[in-house]
């Protein structure tokens, strides 16, 4: 029984704190806690965004000078509306009254990303698989999940991660002093992201988790570990 829509609705439940508080640039992040998903494609989740988190605070990637981020500050609006919106719209078939609708001022999106996921479990505990809600939720789910993952600076496919390869220290025909920033997210086939080197690249066999079209990757279940790597190497 497929339960990615609810597990992705989870995750957003989780980080909308960190989109808030993410508004404003000069704001001190939140520690991390561990989430009470135990399925796989969650573990992932996290993983990738500790590793960006990790980025971001080492590494000084996404600051701003601006006192409120209107890029976040947008993406944390326009997704209210569409989970109050969701919640709605799946509520309406049920005898739960209907949410009132998010007030001036109001940005806390986890009440209506709450009752669609609640909705959601209901469907899959009735019928034991996804029905009619669950293929109306999930093209919502999939854009809400990609507008914060991408406020928040997590990795999605094509982004560049600005850090510089400790292998073949970003040398490429266009940078044959190196220096060039080589790592790119990329999903692979089957729908599992990685990092993809795209120097002049040979790791270590030890090192590299494998390869993709005659370059060197990293899945997700490697990243902490490429984390800890490009710290040392920067700090060498």
């Amino acid at each position: 029984m497929s339960t990615a829509v609810v597990e992705t609705l989870a995750w957003l439940i989780e980080y909308w704190p960190d989109l808030v508080e993410a508004r404003l640039p000069m704001a001190t992040r939140r520690p991390q806690h561990a989430g009470e998903l135990g399925e796989q494609a969650r573990a992932e989740r996290d993983v990738q965004a500790r590793l960006e988190r990790v980025e971001r605070s080492v590494l000084g990637l996404g600051e701003s000078p601006a006192p409120v981020d209107v890029t976040v500050l947008s993406t944390i609006l326009d997704v209210l509306v569409r989970a109050d919106d969701l919640a709605a719209e799946l509520t309406e078939p049920t005898i739960a009254p209907v949410l009132a609708p998010p007030g001036p001022g109001q940005l806390d999106a986890r009440p209506y990303l709450a009752r669609a996921r609640a909705c959601l479990l209901a469907e899959l505990h009735d019928l034991d698989e996804p029905g009619p809600w669950y293929a109306l939720a999930e093209p919502t789910v999939h854009r809400m999940y990609e507008q914060v993952a991408k406020a928040l600076a997590m990795l999605y496919t094509g982004q560049v991660v600005r850090v510089t390869c400790p292998w073949c220290h970003g040398v490429t025909p266009e940078h044959p002093a190196g220096g060039a920033h080589t790592w790119r997210v990329h999903e692979l086939p089957g729908g599992q992201i990685a990092i993809v080197c795209h120097g002049a690249c040979e790791p270590p066999a030890r090192e590299v988790g494998t390869w993709w079209g005659g370059a060197p990757c990293w899945p997700i279940s490697e990243w902490p570990r490429l984390a800890k790597l490009v710290r040392a190497s920067e700090a060498a």
